[in-house]
């Protein structure tokens, strides 16, 4: 018993005297590696509310896996601004580094907007980039826009790109047609570019790039390097460059002027890159092959990969914001609503209703078109309009309000501004008049349908009692008091819709509920007396 403690207390100690060392062994030995995680999301054809909701969802991705990067593969030919603008605040809000790769057909438009917010560009062969001016659609195709529009995309443009370390000045460029831009090489290769002419800058674009002075030309640094001394006539200003005459051409495309700069776009262009012109003015590092190069570039090949596309309800949502189906949804519920009032209680076509109108609102809450607020003031605009109907008589503050509150509404679900002050919220507002005239339309149809044609079909006799009280078959009028038949029970011998047939006794009389819809053979009871118009309610089960 000795000896084993005393074995005992010498591992004690000799755990003791090794402590030290295996604490030092811990924290010299390298950590594992961190598993790189890449999530890739594809900005493909048009730019629209439904990318946005992708783009979003890949950036949350992102977020939960911890991604080391996100990567969007760009292949669009562009879209709406308000979309492309919420893109690009989506991506410069994300924590990680985010890579636009231009493939395909490339970054045009909406599609350069998105690009210049990514923190780095990367592009293909064969795709370009640029043209980001905004249009509007006209009788003679796609034409540009007024200058508020073009001064809000250009200083867009130029806050992403010094944001996130790209050229303001080709940013601007894509977009105001009026700026010449023209650089200098300087000895390293890189390339200098300013601005030359441009729209004068407006108030909320206080850093225009043609007031940008022009660098020193290459010239007086190879003369002042030989001879020692200094040019004394200074580099003229951009806006004295704008009559120099072009030297010779030296390669496609490339103009040099007798000051040494050379000519990158000229006024009256906007300016669009290939892959080598974007990377000889440093706006991309390099042009790959394929993305599998792409990855290489980055040191990402070996990443794990996220892959984020539009699903399913994605797809469907984007399908019933289209305005010709959002027209028809909003038919289908004001005709619901309509039907409803027309006969009392709530059956199949308040249900079709209520279906419809959850799938328009939804649709464009989805999307980010509707706020909670605006489906709020729908609720509440048909809720309103139901208690004036079915509440209060006639037609008063209620219903005014209900009809006001569901217009607003609706308004401010379909479209995601209040006053439209760009020429793409104005054409927002023109799909949204397109639907509402379209469900104004067929909604007229129905009615008319409902009047002239639906007395003349099967089902309108099926649904309508319209059967004629003969004596002959029994029909007779209650003979005593109003005092003495309230109170009186039968039994209803039709479907009472609310209106209908009850037995009381040896008399068949034409009654009608408060509304309530009761089966053929219920116990019903007399509760009021109006002249002929005698109303009942249900006492008992069904026979």
């Amino acid at each position: 018993m000795t000896r084993i403690m005393s074995s005992t207390r010498w591992m004690a100690a000799a755990l003791c005297a090794m402590a030290p060392a295996i604490a030092f062994a811990q924290e010299a030995a390298p950590a594992a590696p961190a598993v790189k995680s890449v999530v890739v999301c594809k900005i493909t054809n048009e730019i629209d509310p439904g990318m946005a909701v992708v783009v979003k969802r890949a950036i949350a991705d992102a977020v939960k896996l911890k991604a080391t990067a996100v990567i969007f593969r760009i292949d669009t030919p562009g879209g709406r601004v308000d979309s492309a603008v919420d893109i690009a605040t989506a991506i410069t809000s994300t924590p990680m580094r985010t890579i636009a790769y231009v493939e395909g057909m490339g970054a045009i438009s909406a599609g350069a907007l998105i690009s210049f917010a990514c923190d780095d560009i990367i592009m293909s062969p064969g795709s370009a980039i640029g043209a980001a001016t905004p249009v509007i659609p006209t009788a003679e195709g796609l034409m540009p826009t007024g200058e508020k529009e073009v001064s809000f995309m250009r200083a867009k443009m130029r806050s992403l790109a010094e944001s996130n370390g790209h050229s303001p000045d080709l940013a601007q460029a894509m977009v105001d047609k009026d700026i010449e831009l023209r650089g200098f090489r300087g000895a390293d290769g890189t390339y200098t570019i300013y601005t030359v002419g441009g729209t004068p800058a407006s108030e909320d674009e206080p850093s225009r790039g043609a007031t940008t002075p022009a660098p020193k030309s290459p010239i007086e640094d190879i003369l002042r390097t030989i001879t020692g001394e200094t040019i004394p006539p200074e580099q003229p200003a951009p806006d004295q460059l704008t009559d120099a005459a072009p030297a010779i051409q030296h390669e496609p495309g490339t103009v040099v002027y007798a000051d040494g700069s050379e000519l990158i776009v000229q006024s009256g262009k906007l300016l669009t890159l290939t892959p080598s012109e974007a990377q000889k003015y440093g706006l991309i590092p390099a042009v790959v092959n394929g993305f599998e190069a792409a990855l290489s570039h980055y040191d990402l090949r070996d990443a794990a990969m996220h892959l984020v596309e539009p699903n399913w309800a994605e797809v469907v949502f984007r399908f019933l914001t289209s305005p010709t189906i959002a027209g028809l949804l909003l038919m289908v519920g004001l005709a619901s609503i309509y039907y409803e009032i027309k006969t009392a209680g709530f059956g199949l076509a308040g249900i079709v209703g209520a279906i419809a109108l959850t799938l328009l609102f939804g649709a464009h809450f989805v999307l980010g078109l509707a706020e909670t607020i605006d489906l709020v003031l729908v609720l509440a605009g048909i809720i309103l309009i139901l208690v004036e109907v079915f509440v209060i008589p006639g037609f008063g503050v209620a219903g005014a309000a209900g009809v006001l509150m569901l217009l607003v509404g609706t308004y401010l679900a379909l479209v995601n501004f209040t006053l439209p002050e760009y020429s793409w919220q104005y054409d927002r507002l023109n799909d949204v008049m397109y639907s509402v005239l379209l469900a104004m339309i067929a909604f007229a149809a129905f009615v008319v349908a409902t009047w002239k044609l639906l007395p003349r079909s099967p089902l309108y006799r099926a649904i309508v009692l319209n059967a004629a009280q003969e004596t002959a078959l029994g029909y007779t009028a209650p003979v005593q008091d109003a005092a003495q038949r309230v109170g009186l029970r039968g039994r209803a011998t039709s479907m009472l819709r609310p209106v209908g047939r009850a037995r009381f006794g040896e008399a068949t009389v034409q009654v009608v509920t408060r509304g309530a819809f009761i089966p053929e053979g219920t116990d019903v009871e007399i509760i009021e007396v109006d002249g002929a118009r005698v109303v009942v309610e249900r006492t008992g089960g069904t026979h």
